[in-house]
């Protein structure tokens, strides 16, 4: 009987000494777990190396042409080993900064792109941005490309790359496709993004409306204006705090826009058959300018078969930054990294 009454004490001792050691364990586990959480609430991107931006400026024909660099710290020795280097070309409304590299949330395209190790640099064609400006010329596409020859020179050879990624939003895949046609050995790929080439019956005839100025003579330049900047955004399809900060950069960094939709007045202005390099073409379906209609023919005639077309769904033709600019910044990324 005693020994009965011996063991069963034993054996409650020894549950007891194994609950407290559990405990004990418990607590120290919680501890430092919750240590580990503090620190990573204080620093959640202590283990990312932070994005780096720098300007640079270069010159052609006397004029200086502003440039935008970003990209990851500690991988500029890598470009040159990658060829992980794109451009970015803006239209006819915004200079490159205020379009490629809004800062709120995650609708910097230019940031999307360091993060994926890329050299990503933004251009403000002249009349544009921090970019000299000019009364000598309407800034037409093939003056823009003249900027971009410089500036993807002076990228390459820095960067010690032989061609370079390109995209071009709007106006823009006329200005980068115009330089694409003369210097295919310098471009890697080619994104045309919310572009046109003969662009459709109500696209030409807003165009006329533009260039007969209500019977004014059509000035070069003129101020921008917040609608301006509004008018490009599909209902429904944006963040209203997004729009505001893209507005109010834009207003700061371009308080004129030139007039560049005069040359459109002679579309087309590019030649499929003289684009030979991998080229990707993307839009949003509600784009007012981008249409299957006028796209799908030129897609067809472009002087390559290492080609893709991308329709998104929903998007306008600010998609970049709109609710669906996410898809657009992976679908631009895919093609670019693509063997």
């Amino acid at each position: 009987m005693r020994r009965h009454s011996f063991l069963r004490t034993m054996k409650q001792v020894v549950q007891a000494v194994n609950s407290l050691l559990w405990a004990f364990f418990l607590t120290i586990a919680y501890g430092m777990a919750a240590s580990g959480q503090t620190k990573a609430a204080e620093n959640p991107w202590a283990s990312v190396p932070p994005i780096q931006g720098k300007e640079h400026y270069v010159m052609r024909d006397g004029l200086r042409i502003y440039l935008w660099e970003k990209h990851k710290e500690g991988d500029e020795e890598s470009f040159f080993r990658t060829g992980k280097v794109a451009l970015l070309v803006h239209g006819g409304t915004r200079s490159g900064r205020s379009l490629y590299d809004l800062q709120i949330r995650d609708y910097s395209l230019m940031d999307f792109l360091a993060q994926n190790h890329y050299d990503v640099w933004a251009i403000d064609i002249h009349g544009y941005g921090h970019s000299d400006k000019t009364a000598n010329d309407w800034i037409d596409s093939h003056s823009a490309a003249t900027d971009i020859a410089a500036a993807v020179e002076y990228i390459t050879r820095l960067r010690g790359v032989a061609k370079i990624n390109l995209l071009g939003c709007s106006a823009g895949t006329q200005r980068v496709g115009v330089f694409v046609m003369e210097h295919p050995d310098a471009v890697a790929k080619l994104v045309l993004d919310a572009g046109f080439w003969k662009g459709t019956p109500d696209f030409r005839e807003l165009n006329r409306k533009r260039i007969e100025n209500g019977g004014q003579p059509l000035p070069r330049s003129r101020p921008t204006t917040e609608a301006d900047f509004r008018s490009d955004f599909v209902e429904g399809q944006f963040e209203e705090d997004v729009v505001q900060e893209s507005v109010k950069v834009g207003l700061q960094m371009d308080t004129q826009r030139p007039n560049v939709f005069a040359e459109w007045a002679k579309l087309p202005i590019l030649d499929p058959a003289r684009i030979t390099v991998p080229t990707m073409i993307i839009h949003g379906e509600k784009d007012f300018a981008a249409k299957e209609e006028d796209l799908l023919p030129f897609y067809s005639q472009l002087n390559t078969h290492d080609k893709r077309y991308v329709l998104l769904p929903d998007g306008g033709h600010m998609m970049i930054l709109e609710k669906g600019h996410r898809r657009l910044q992976y679908e631009v990324l895919s093609f670019f990294d693509r063997p």
